[in-house]
């Protein structure tokens, strides 16, 4: 009933290709125009995709895919193009639904050579992770050189170093320092570094600040979804 009350053109989603009066509001603290009610999608999801698809090549040619924790409505889209060789990897593969099948796998200790991924995608991932460093090591490791990473985090663009106490280890802790219960640390401006420490050269777009107000609003995305385009040389 929700959806044909919401029934419109004002937004669409990219990932599935649904349009509606508006999205979703979404979050802890809601924020408005945020899910989509077909497919779930949200800022930094419908914005991931539509990088892929503007600034990438990912899609033509035979494409090796290494994609860590992989968001659902991501996970079908690739399992679907045939050009792309694709390996979802998550920690707890089990709490996948709508028959995703992920492989279980620590992304600090990958069990894959050396230099075999074209692309590898990790998608606001590393906050939840203790030890970010070995997983951006393990990532630089296993993409071939030329080849291209997607690490995003959610960051904080006032903050020039990044926040982290590991002797916090309480959920509503958390929660108060982290803005999520299940986050580890907050990102700084200092991210690039850890980046960079591990071999990537880095470059940090500003792609949906590319897009107009109105353009924003329709797909859902907003201005703090930076994009960290990695490569290895």
């Amino acid at each position: 009933m929700l959806r044909l009350a919401l029934k419109g053109n004002t937004v669409h989603c990219p990932c599935c290709g649904s349009s509606y009066l508006t999205f979703l509001p979404a979050g802890i603290e809601k924020r408005a125009n945020a899910k989509c009610m077909k497919c779930g999608s949200l800022e930094r999801h419908r914005a991931l995709w539509l990088f892929l698809h503007a600034r990438t090549d990912i899609f033509s040619g035979q494409k090796k895919i290494l994609h860590v924790a992989p968001e659902i409505q991501l996970y079908y889209k690739f399992s679907e193009t045939k050009n792309i060789d694709y390996h979802p990897i998550d920690l707890s593969p089990e709490n996948y639904q709508y028959g995703a099948k992920t492989i279980a796998m620590d992304v600090t200790a990958l069990q894959y050579a050396d230099e075999i991924f074209d692309v590898v995608i990790c998608n606001h991932v590393l906050e939840h992770i203790p030890d970010d460093r070995a997983a951006i090591h393990e990532m630089y490791r296993v993409l071939r050189k030329g080849g291209l990473a997607i690490l995003n985090v959610p960051i904080r663009k006032d903050m020039d170093q990044t926040l982290e106490d590991f002797s916090v280890t309480d959920p509503a802790q958390r929660l108060a320092l982290y803005g999520q219960p299940d986050h580890v640390r907050i990102y700084g401006k200092d991210y690039i570094n850890r980046l960079q420490e591990a071999g990537f050269v880095v470059d940090v777009i500003q792609f949906v600040e590319t897009f107009t107000h109105n353009e924003q609003f329709k797909y859902g995305i907003v201005p703090k979804e930076t994009m960290f385009y990695c490569t290895k040389e």
